[in-house]
């Protein structure tokens, strides 16, 4: 039969993986343009709003700067009354008084109105200039931050921008402080102090997408970041109270003195995500799929591989291989479950095979056995003791217990039944073990402990024998004289009819390779000589009578030698 491949299920699963993965993908990048669409238009309302209050704050601060000049010059008199004779006297009256000044207070320096103002200029790093203009002679003079100053008669222009408080020229608008005399309170002339306009750029650029609006009342646009509003248009919106062609827009609007601030924002354009916030999203989603797919395509791809090896498995053991094992402990899902089945499978139905085949050898083998066999038992049994009456009655004692624990154990193994009591099984171990005594005088002793509650619990017959005498066989030191082996019994702590019989010695023990070796033997079963009585006959017929999770264990001792564990159950008899 035919068996196909994982690959039908591999195209079906990455068909159905890859749509999943694109829906996903594709919903959260809408998500995440939805969302910093929000987040930005938010942002930039914010910033509409900050905007116009930095605007704001910077009218208000010259506003204030304007007023703190103005209340210093009238806390100076020297200063006030050479700004007073400046702008009322003539140049050659104005020289004669702040030469009689100078020499009448006695004074080294004279403070008149030329140092007022560069002092301002330098307390003030956001004045611009400085004019001067007097009323009574119609003329003005301009201070700069360099120190120098222009005087020229004031033409029509500058008076009519004066009349209307139009106080805006290119890069500057200016405040109108007007000079009074202290004791009349007439009006003499006024200050014009003029604040750059650029600072207005800076705010724009810091706040980057609304745009921004400063004028005055007379409608004069002092910053206009669009570069495209006339004085007519602010004037317009002023009567009206908005600006018509700014209603798809979002405004923010605010008045400091004279000036006013407006800030906008194009309502198509407030959401605008910039280019590359659009581009890093997009190759963000298509990062995401391209790294979606390769995990898919690898998870599919061992998914498959797994498939396979157990597709080439089940092929196996159509064709008779029964020893093919499928990995089954890496991942813990379905197909571990299905490769553990297909392994257990595999592993009961050679055991299952290889009983039934040496159930067949055994069976011819013992036949064999009965044919060669010519020497009656109990003939042996009754020679035996015969010779053992003969040397009691030649007065030979010793040979005759010899005799007589040899008789026993022989005894035991052709007329006990196959399941006895743990009272008889230690009780013709120690006619066993009283026949090495003989052998090893002074060299060996044998202890057995056992509680009387358990001396009824049932075994099988004949275990301890054959482990005492693989002590005997390999074990025992013939040049030491303290030689033992203990043989105890107890109960299993969390199972009342499950017992072990512990058979330990200080003989020559094993190394910890040949015990490791010994116990995998012993797990697996594995018996290389069907003919002959030893441990791993007496762990198979444990394994065989009580179940596979008894048996045989062997351990190295602390102080030397080895440790026989024999596990059992009492309800082995059923």
């Amino acid at each position: 039969m035919e068996i196909k491949g994982s690959k039908q299920i591999y195209h079906k699963l990455f068909f159905i993986y890859t749509s999943i993965l694109v829906c996903v993908i594709s919903a959260l990048v809408i998500y995440f343009f939805h969302s910093t669409r929000n987040r930005f238009l938010e942002q930039n309302l914010n910033y509409t709003e900050m905007m116009n209050e930095s605007a704001g704050s910077y009218l208000e601060e010259t506003s204030d700067i304007a007023e703190y000049i103005h209340e210093d010059l009238y806390k100076s008199t020297m200063e006030l009354n050479d700004a007073l004779h400046y702008i009322t006297d003539e140049p050659a009256v104005y020289q004669k008084y702040r030469l009689d000044t100078y020499i009448r207070s006695n004074i080294s320096e004279y403070k008149g109105i030329e140092k007022f103002f560069l002092d301002a200029f330098q307390a003030y790093g956001e004045l611009n200039r400085i004019v001067l203009y007097s009323y009574g002679k119609d003329e003005t003079t301009e201070y700069t931050r360099d120190g120098k100053s222009y005087r020229r008669n004031g033409d029509s222009d500058f008076k009519k921008r004066l009349e209307k408080l139009d106080l805006v020229e290119e890069d500057c608008f200016s405040y109108l402080k007007e000079i009074r005399e202290p004791a009349t309170m007439q009006v003499k002339g006024c200050m014009l102090l003029g604040f750059r306009s650029r600072r207005f750029e800076s705010i724009r650029q810091y706040y980057s997408r609304p745009e921004l609006l400063v004028y005055n009342e007379a409608g004069t646009v002092v910053y206009d970041s669009s570069k495209k509003y006339e004085a007519d248009d602010i004037m317009d919106a002023d009567e009206l109270g908005i600006l018509e062609h700014m209603l798809d827009s979002y405004v923010e609007q605010s008045q400091s003195g004279q000036y006013h601030t407006l800030s906008y924002l194009n309502k198509n354009q407030a959401a605008d995500i910039p280019a590359s916030i659009v581009v890093m999203i997009l190759a963000f989603g298509v990062s995401v799929l391209v790294l979606g797919e390769v995990f898919v395509r690898y998870h599919l791809q061992k998914l498959a591989g797994r498939l396979n090896r157990i597709l080439d498995g089940m092929a196996k053991v159509m064709e008779g291989d029964l020893a093919v094992r499928i990995p089954a402990d890496k991942n813990g899902d379905e197909l571990d479950v299905i490769s553990g089945c297909f392994n257990e499978m595999c592993e009961s139905l050679d055991e299952h095979i290889r009983k039934r085949y040496l159930a067949e050898i055994e069976q011819k083998d013992a036949e064999m056995a009965a044919l060669q066999s010519q020497i009656n038992p109990h003939f042996l049994y009754n020679t035996l003791e015969a010779i053992r009456m003969k040397a009691i009655c030649n007065g030979d004692r010793e040979v005759g217990k010899m005799l007589y624990s040899l008789a026993v154990t022989f005894r035991a193994q052709i007329k006990e039944a196959d399941i006895i009591t743990l009272a008889q099984e230690l009780h013709y171990s120690k006619k066993y073990m009283e026949l090495f005594e003989f052998r090893y005088q002074n060299q060996f002793k044998a202890l057995v402990e056992c509680s009387e509650e358990y001396l009824q619990v049932p075994v099988i017959k004949f275990v301890l024998q054959p482990v005492i005498e693989n002590y005997f066989i390999h074990g025992i030191r013939m040049k030491e004289q303290d030689n033992y082996v203990r043989i105890a019994v107890e109960r299993e702590e969390g199972c009342e009819e499950s017992y072990r019989i512990i058979v330990e010695d200080n003989g020559k023990g094993m190394t910890e390779e040949e015990i490791s070796l010994k116990n995998q033997e012993l797990k697996s079963d594995t018996v290389k000589n069907q003919a002959s009585i030893g441990v791993a006959n007496v762990n198979r017929r444990l394994k065989a009578v009580y179940g596979k999770e008894y048996g045989i264990h062997m351990e190295a001792r602390a102080e030397g030698g080895l440790r026989v564990i024999l596990r059992f159950r009492a309800e082995g008899k059923n």
